[in-house]
């Protein structure tokens, strides 16, 4: 499929020249974009735009910002990070969003890894943000709140935005120009993704890729959503690669006034889709899943709701037909992933009955191929690895070029490592991964990552972790097999002791939510690589004894997501 006439132009510029200095706009300028939930603060458009240039300068002003620096921005889902993102991009950096509720251990690598030179934080993450700079040796004055909350705190001498931007303000040799960039070369954001194994790996996506996301899925979308009646309820976490693109990007280029949530709770939710009279919700299998089948929802009117976009995790075609029956409420499934810059295939608004199970097409000016393991193309409705071409498509990983190799091809082509077919009408069905990546709620959670933090615990020999569905959620959860070192005994004290070891060092959704099974021997090749396989095999029988799983919540430190 080619792109859409016009586009070619677009995707020249970069992220700050295709929001902020587009030759008209299609909405007022004094338009609401952005509005908070929780306080009904809110930021019209031209209110985003001067903030975030203001942000840009004294970036340039206060620490001497230069072309390619990162910044690392960790906060729930708040109306001060946009300008607080494109601010960066005004001075040509880099934004590396990071999930709210890592540890300082888990800031602290991306920290190293990014070589970020500043962070901004929400004030819930001021503790962990100071902790980590600690460990990696960066100077608490590179540290911003995004506000304080409580007027008479200091947050240990930290800074806020506001300071920040008063300060570069009084200075006298503030630059106020758009740092030029190269959009197709030039990283705009880092986005941290398990990949195929280990540590999680940044993302390198270009501005060009989240131009073209941005224009590409509004083109899908033309004349179904219209900022003059339509307004959005978000979610969905915006560090997330589906939230930024969707609810950060999407809004501020057509205009849909966007509800910000922190976390999903039903009831708040429920309630915000009455009181607001939302139109469209970008949401998470679990999230529909509740709306099918939480007799709370009987409460509330919905009626409002037009469209409920799925993405981050397969959704099953009978939650789909169930949710539609009881209440009327259409949804269509999305995929995409990190290193597509979120959406590539979407079924359309007016089809997405004719093909409830899928999900749909990809979007205009994305190639896409099944291939055989030789990496020949197969035929319609035959299974193969699906392969993805276009101006979406990530640029590589950050200092992993062997990883970058291994999944892109000379000729541009990323191997997914998902395995599917398409059918006669180009609507797209993924049946498996080849991946070991386990996705809870949308969120990618590597094995080996949790496998090496088991093995750290003094009761463990050796380990595996396995994603196992948990019907109850609507998602996979991470199941581990443990083999005990002598002198341990097999029981819940030593399961408990090691559950809790992984919920002090990770975050929540990275929890061994699918318990432990002890086991005397983990299932290996010749080459000594898991047999993950046998272990799912296993997994029925093994069932029986669990331990952790059912009484999770009491004595992990974390609240289940």
């Amino acid at each position: 499929m080619t792109a859409p006439s016009g586009t070619a132009v677009v995707l020249s510029a970069s992220i700050w020249r295709f929001l902020f200095e587009r030759p008209s706009l299609p909405f007022p300028h004094d338009h609401v974009i952005f509005r908070s939930t929780a306080t009904d603060a809110q930021y019209t458009y031209e209110q985003v735009r001067q903030r975030a240039k203001q942000f840009g300068r004294a970036l340039k002003s206060q620490w001497g910002w230069r072309g390619g620096d990162v910044l690392i921005v960790m906060a729930p889902n708040d109306i001060d990070t946009p300008s607080v993102i494109w601010g960066c991009h005004f001075s040509g950096g880099v934004v590396a969003p990071v999930n709210p509720e890592l540890s300082a251990h888990e800031l602290h690598q991306q920290l190293q890894g990014s070589r970020a030179r500043g962070l901004v934080v929400h004030p819930q993450c001021a503790a962990v943000a100071v902790e980590a700079a600690r460990l990696a040796s960066l100077p608490s004055d590179r540290i911003l709140i995004l506000r304080f909350d409580k007027p008479t705190c200091t947050y240990s001498g930290l800074s806020s935005i506001e300071n920040f931007i008063n300060a570069a303000d009084e200075a006298t040799n503030v630059d106020s120009r758009c740092v030029e960039i190269e959009p197709d070369k030039d990283t705009a954001f880092l986005i941290y993704s398990s990949g195929t194994t280990g540590r999680p790996k940044a993302v390198k996506i270009s501005h060009r890729n989240v131009v073209a996301a941005s224009a590409l899925q509004t083109a899908v979308d033309s004349g179904h959503i219209d900022w003059r009646r339509d307004r959005t309820l978000a979610v969905l976490p915006t560090y997330h690669i589906f939230g930024l693109i969707c609810l950060v990007h999407l809004p501020i280029y057509i205009g849909t006034t966007t509800m910000y949530m922190d976390k999903f709770e039903i009831a708040t939710f429920c309630s915000l889709i009455q009181e607001y009279r939302i139109s469209h919700v970008y949401a998470a299998p679990p999230i529909v899943l509740h709306l099918a089948k939480n007799s709370l929802v009987n409460h509330y009117d919905l009626r409002s709701l037009r469209m409920i976009t799925s993405g981050g995790a397969p959704l099953p075609a009978s939650l789909v037909t169930e949710l539609h029956q009881r209440r009327q409420i259409p949804v269509r499934q999305a995929y995409g992933l990190s290193e597509t810059t979120s959406v590539s295939h979407i079924q359309r608004w007016d089809k997405w009955r004719s093909s409830i199970g899928s999900n749909g097409p990809p979007i205009p000016g994305v190639e896409i191929k099944f291939a055989d393991t030789d990496g020949r193309q197969v035929t319609v409705g035959q299974e193969g690895e699906l392969y993805m071409r276009g101006p979406t498509i990530f640029k590589g990983y950050l200092a992993e070029p062997g990883l970058t190799a291994a999944c892109i091809t000379p000729d541009g082509w990323f191997k997914t490592g998902d395995i599917g077919h398409e059918d006669d009408k180009g609507n797209m069905f993924i049946t498996d991964r080849s991946k070991d990546l386990i996705k809870f709620k949308g969120y990618q959670v590597a094995p080996a990552e949790l496998e090496d933090l088991i093995l750290e615990h003094e009761a463990v020999k050796d380990a595996a972790v396995i994603g196992i569905m948990d019907h109850r959620l609507a998602s996979e959860v991470p199941l581990a097999y443990v083999v005990v070192n002598s002198g341990y005994p097999e029981n819940e004290t030593t399961a408990r002791a090691v559950l809790k070891h992984i919920s002090e060092r990770t975050v929540s959704y990275k929890h061994l939510r699918g318990g432990l099974i002890f086991t005397e021997d983990i299932p290996k090749s010749q080459s000594g690589k898991i047999l993950k396989r046998v272990l799912r095999d296993r997994v029925p029988v093994d069932l029986v004894r669990r331990i952790g799983a059912r009484e999770y919540a009491r004595y992990t430190v974390a609240p289940k997501l």
